[in-house]
């Protein structure tokens, strides 16, 4: 499967990063944009995964700036050892990333949600050859940018990462045909879209939770197999 644009800019950016120092100030997009010779678009959706993943920090009216992995984190997460502490760490999730799908409702600019609509664009044309997991990462990343809230963006992408770490072993068990998962993200994560986009934030806090409740359902059914 060729490589997304957006993953092209993940990469070469992830690379630029660990370059430079910890804590200096990144390119703006226009620049990493001429630089690796990719859209905009492209750019701003690796930035958002690499900001949810906690490579990268924002600080309105300064810019964009490197954090390496030494760098002090805001949340410091115990390991995941057992699927009884998988299944409490998605309730963590859960509780986080329903008031941050509320939020972006409140808060999103019409970039922000080009910027979430691009994002599960590229997550359905990736779900036709593969499971889509970079994409996915993507997706919430790009729903937290709209949050408006580094904080929270930083912790949930934290979170997401740490859980998602057991998404290879729950995807060789998983019960799902390739279409099927493609229907389910298409509704779940379209739902939510909707909701963010009509502003409505009791909608997006309760679509967020019903797509991690039947997606933590889904995860640990596989890990029971």
């Amino acid at each position: 499967m060729d490589e997304s644009r957006s993953a092209i800019a993940y990469r070469q950016i992830r690379n630029y990063i660990d370059g430079v120092e910890d804590g200096a100030r990144l390119p703006p997009e226009s620049d990493f944009a001429q630089m690796f010779e990719l859209s905009r678009a492209s750019i701003r959706e690796a930035l958002a995964r690499l900001r949810a993943e906690g490579i990268v920090r924002s600080r309105k009216g300064s810019g964009t700036f490197a954090v390496h992995s030494g760098a002090p984190e805001m949340v410091r997460l115990s390991a995941i050892s057992s699927v009884r502490e998988l299944a409490q760490w998605h309730e963590v999730r859960l509780a986080l990333e329903s008031e941050v799908a509320a939020l972006a409702a409140d808060r999103r600019t019409d970039k922000d949600l080009e910027m979430l609509v691009a994002a599960q664009d590229a997550l359905m044309a990736s779900l036709l050859t593969g499971r889509g997991e970079q994409e996915d990462v993507a997706f919430h990343a790009a729903l937290a940018v709209c949050a408006h809230n580094p904080m929270l963006s930083d912790a949930l992408g934290r979170l997401t990462s740490h859980i998602f770490k057991w998404g290879n072993l729950s995807a060789q068990r998983s019960t799902l045909t390739m279409a099927e998962r493609r229907e389910l993200i298409a509704l779940e994560h379209g739902a939510i879209v909707d909701a963010v986009a009509k502003r409505d934030s009791d909608r997006a806090r309760a679509e967020m939770r019903r797509h991690l409740l039947a997606g933590r359902t889904r995860v640990l059914s596989d890990m029971q197999l």
